[in-house]
């Protein structure tokens, strides 16, 4: 019986050093699964290396997700126009540099383009109750000297980064007709498809008003609502 005890006890030592191996092989694919417990793991096999050596390979699929941002824009503070009655039609623009420019951050990635549109009210003075036309009064272009001009504003890439310029099909100078409420709006600047990705700036913005010699003096206001619309 002992005889038989120890030839036991002799066949159960290798028994007794399986979960030892199995804790190798675990710990190998624990530590190439990311050591996340509970992690997909995926094992290498490698031939026995050579001392102070390591030999084998494996292969693991990488994933990025991409979230789309947003696409937005940030138009001028305000717009502002002096001039002098003088008999004649005049055409003022907006002189003050901040006014001339406005930005589009188009971080969605999607490549659709977009189009910037203006809609505004009668220009109206609210102490006589006067106003101007509400066609042929404002126009837009990417001129400060004439109003007649046809070049459209520049767009560059901002400073904080690339971008992909923006192609604009609008044609200039863009008539924005006004009304009393509810006004139509008129897209003044637009990027193709698959352009005008990223942080962009429009400058060189002509904001023209065109004033009849017959206009009686006084302060005229208008609301100019700028909107960005995915899409050429």
């Amino acid at each position: 019986m002992r005889s038989v005890m120890r030839r036991i006890r002799k066949l159960a030592l290798p028994v007794v050093l399986v979960p030892v191996v199995a804790v190798g092989v675990a710990l190998g694919a624990f530590v190439l699964g990311g050591g996340q417990a509970g992690a997909t793991t995926t094992a290498c096999s490698a031939e026995t290396p050579t001392p102070g050596t390591t030999t084998g390979s494996c292969s693991v699929t990488g994933t990025l997700t991409l979230n789309a941002g947003t696409l937005s824009l940030t138009p001028p503070a305000q717009l502002a126009w002096s001039g002098t009655l003088d008999g004649a039609t005049l055409s003022l623009v907006d002189n003050t540099t901040g006014d001339q420019s406005y930005t589009v951050d188009d971080n969605t990635g999607s490549g659709a383009g977009w189009h910037v549109q203006v809609a505004a009210t009668t220009f109206t003075d609210s102490t006589t109750s006067a106003s101007l036309s509400s066609s042929g009064t404002f126009s837009t272009n990417g001129s400060t000297s004439s109003s007649t001009a046809t070049t459209g504003p520049s767009a560059a890439c901002t400073s904080s980064g690339a971008c992909t310029p923006p192609s604009n099909g609008t044609t200039y100078p863009v008539a924005i007709t006004t009304a009393a409420s509810s006004p139509t709006p008129v897209t003044i600047f637009d990027a193709a498809a698959g352009s005008g990705l990223g942080d962009i700036t429009i400058s060189s913005v002509g904001w023209w008003l065109s004033i009849p010699p017959t206009a009686t003096a006084g302060t005229y206001t208008s609301t100019v609502t700028f909107s960005i619309t995915s899409g050429p």
